[in-house]
């Protein structure tokens, strides 16, 4: 996930929440300090050069579903996996996950099927 790599002073964000929503948000994703930040330079960042631009809420929402579950070496994440995310992300049928968004997310090269999997490419690649 994308950290910034310029030699700005770096800061720290403290956010007080409850205990189980912590322990929650803990187990469902690999890093919350990586989320985090992937977060912020989201929202901090959305402008002209977005990468996430042409995309849709929905599209944006799976895009981003499939980002925290993918892992951070290889950017994959199981097809099965990604399905149930994106569903949940955009209150979806599982069944209708195919032909809603992963097809599109494909046709605009933002995740590729390989093997079982999905590439889903991080937003510095999509530039």
């Amino acid at each position: 996930m994308g950290r910034m790599q310029s030699p700005r002073e770096k800061d720290t964000v403290t956010v007080r929440v409850d205990s189980d929503l912590k322990q929650r948000y803990k187990e469902s994703v690999d890093s919350m300090s990586d989320d985090l930040r992937t977060h912020i330079e989201q929202v901090a960042g959305a402008g002209e050069d977005d990468p996430l631009d042409d995309l849709d809420d929905r599209l944006t929402a799976a895009y981003r579903a499939l980002r925290r579950h993918a892992s951070p070496e290889t950017h994959r994440v199981d097809v099965e996996t990604g399905k149930s995310a994106v569903a949940e992300a955009t209150r979806l049928n599982k069944g209708a996950v195919r032909e809603a968004v992963l097809k599109p997310l494909e046709q605009k090269g933002y995740i590729s099927p390989q093997w079982g999997t999905l590439v889903v490419y991080p937003p510095e690649a999509l530039r």
